[in-house]
């Protein structure tokens, strides 16, 4: 199969490794909706490839995915609270597919991971960083919630109440932090970090992929309450918050 052909992602084919790169270096890789959108096709391919035996997942330049393109918002402003619910849930969904393919899928944070950066690295198995990587989600400074799978994966990786401080804060943290935390798994020079991505893609490459596949799926079962209900409690609570922001903008600019 041959990568899909996209704006704002670039995948390339190495040795059985797919590299998925987001796209936008000038503006530090952040989401707008094309993006999101292209996340769907992205994990398609991922997952149906045979040739494609593991991924990373990384940025172009020197972030790794500074969150969402906050010029994008515009493209939502006239949504009211149910059609803006249906986006979310969407994006969602092509956040989630990298979870459910049964291949091993690496983060490699070569830069800042801030809010939507943070949750698809959430969304992928293991994460390797650079010291220069920063993390966070930092929705509730702008008036909003962590919509896309935070809620639902940081508490399970860091536990409860280190996840309500950085999602009820919005604080950024270091790399050394997230490491600390338990965040990432380990942390390299960045002039090592995809030597180190690929030592660990070929170490996947070397094991059983269904005993791989199965172990993926056994751990993340191993979670306790459905990802999906937490998912549309995040999507209506975000269409909730939407819908005051916008109002308040409104109120603002008369």
């Amino acid at each position: 199969m041959k990568p899909p052909e996209m704006e704002t992602i670039t995948i390339e084919v190495e040795d059985g490794i797919a590299w998925m790169y987001f796209d936008r270096p000038d503006k530090l890789n952040a989401m707008n909706p094309k993006m999101f959108e292209e996340l769907g096709p992205s994990a398609d391919y991922i997952r149906d490839d045979p040739d494609v035996k593991v991924a990373v997942m990384t940025g172009r330049g020197r972030a790794f995915c500074a969150g969402i393109d906050l010029s994008s918002l515009d493209n939502y402003q006239n949504a009211d609270p149910h059609d803006f619910r249906v986006i979310v849930r969407r994006i969602q969904a092509n956040f989630r597919a990298f979870e459910l393919i049964e291949k091993p899928i690496i983060a490699m944070v070569n830069g800042h991971a801030l809010g939507a950066g943070t949750e698809i690295a959430l969304a992928c198995d293991m994460i390797l960083a650079a010291p220069e990587a920063t993390f966070g989600l930092l929705e509730v400074t702008i008036g909003l919630v962590v919509d896309l799978g935070g809620n639902q994966r940081l508490p399970r990786t860091v536990g409860f109440h280190r996840a309500k401080e950085l999602i009820m804060t919005g604080k950024r943290i270091s790399a050394e932090e997230a490491e600390r935390i338990g965040l990432v798994n380990a942390i390299y020079p960045q002039e090592e970090l995809r030597d180190k991505a690929i030592e660990l893609a070929n170490h996947f490459k070397g094991l059983s992929p269904v005993a791989v596949g199965l172990s993926k799926i056994l751990v993340d079962r191993s979670r306790g309450d459905a990802v999906e209900s937490g998912l549309e409690y995040e999507a209506q609570s975000q269409s909730l918050a939407f819908a005051y922001l916008m109002e308040k903008l409104g109120k603002a600019n008369k």
